[in-house]
């Protein structure tokens, strides 16, 4: 049985198909729920193809779309390629992108990679915009056994008055 998710995938990767057949230019917004349905139906390489098919089209990519493919990229566990997008991205990767990232080395359990942009993360957070950053932060710290950097952003937290939307997530459930 397909999920919501896989139909609405699968629907979307044949609307664009079907938009070339016809002559109909798609535009950034178009790009934008295609990499999100490649990267909820894992379709890795059909999603790598519609990235590079933006510029193709005139059109330039946007963080929506390095998000989409950071996450489709992390749910099929290419790390490596995931950093190498982040780090060859034209625009500044904002804290959408590196979340998604982070996100992606907490499901992987990649410490290793997390380490190598927490600073860079933490310099961009602001703690009453984006108290899920901190806990995903936290979250990392503890999983790679950093007991005294997860408490002390912990107390940051608690310093600054850092706030967790309630029902707010950089982490999607399910796997693909």
């Amino acid at each position: 049985m397909l999920s919501y998710d896989a139909i609405t995938a699968i629907n979307n990767y044949t609307l664009t198909e079907m938009m070339k057949e016809v002559g109909v230019r798609p535009n950034e917004l178009t790009f934008t729920g295609v990499l999100s349905a490649c990267a909820q139906a894992g379709l890795v390489e059909e999603g790598r193809r519609y990235f590079r098919t933006i510029e193709e089209c005139r059109l330039e990519s946007t963080t929506q779309h390095y998000v989409c493919v950071v996450d489709m990229f992390g749910k099929a566990g290419l790390l490596g390629e995931v950093y190498g997008v982040i780090k060859t991205m034209r625009l500044e990767p904002n804290v959408f992108v590196w979340c998604s990232f982070l996100s992606v080395c907490k499901v992987h359990k990649k410490f290793e990679m997390f380490e190598r942009v927490v600073d860079r993360v933490m310099e961009m957070v602001k703690p009453k915009n984006d108290g899920g950053v901190y806990t995903l932060v936290s979250d990392l710290y503890v999983l790679g056994e950093k007991w005294d950097d997860a408490e002390r952003v912990r107390k940051l937290m608690v310093n600054q008055n850092v706030r967790k939307a309630r029902g707010s997530s950089f982490i999607r459930s399910g796997v693909g």
